[in-house]
């Protein structure tokens, strides 16, 4: 009994601890990493603001109202090309955050919970279930056995590795199909993103 429990501080101590530590590191460069993107975009922007300010102010004693308006727009759109490319970078550092969430102990807990979900939401019968093959070999035998247990007869493929994580469930004849692919969530929060990009630099270019 004693060295079982010497055995569990053991376990404690050596592997416990270290898995915590290495999780709040892992945190703390997360968040190091946030940062340093919003300092970098924050002095981009602050930049592009500058620009554009003294361009507008230049055009402004130089040209005709005709022109001024053409140079609004050229503005404009330097401003939407701008917008895109932050969130551009912001997609790409989500992906890569989305990517490492996937080799967790959480998502690996909650990957079959979340088909089960989307199962709640069809008729039982026969379907199509894509997962990347990492997922595919990792947990096909408990969805095919818990999808069975609800009447559900899955037919499993494979989705392409740049699809990260999740599923996708389509029905037989492939008429339509439900995508809860990690990509498919982060290009839906795409619009979202842009949105908030354009009302931080609006804010900023009031400011001016």
């Amino acid at each position: 009994m004693l060295q079982l429990e010497n055995k569990l501080e053991l376990f404690e101590d050596v592997v416990y601890k270290r898995r915590l530590l290495d999780l709040e590191k892992r945190r703390e460069a997360w968040e190091e990493e946030k940062e340093n993107l919003i300092a970098r975009k924050d002095k981009q922007l602050s930049e592009e603001k500058r620009h554009i300010v003294e361009r507008r102010e230049n055009l402004a004693r130089v040209m005709g109202n005709e022109e001024i308006a053409k140079a609004r727009e050229n503005e404009r759109v330097l401003e939407l090309k701008k917008i895109d490319e932050l969130g551009d970078d912001f997609i790409l550092a989500i992906r890569r955050r989305v990517r490492d969430y996937t080799e967790t102990d959480e998502y690996k807990n909650n990957f079959l919970d979340r088909i089960m979900e989307t199962l709640d939401e069809l008729e039982p019968g026969e379907y199509h279930i894509g997962m990347v093959k990492r997922d595919l070999d990792t947990f096909e035998d408990s969805v095919l056995e818990s999808a069975s247990q609800k009447g559900f007869t899955l037919h499993p493929y494979v989705l392409p590795d740049d699809r990260i994580g999740g599923h996708t469930l389509m029905d037989m004849k492939k008429t339509y199909s439900l995508n809860y692919d990690l990509v498919t969530k982060i290009i839906e929060k795409r619009y979202e993103i842009g949105k908030l990009l354009y009302g931080l630099f609006r804010k900023e270019m009031d400011h001016a």
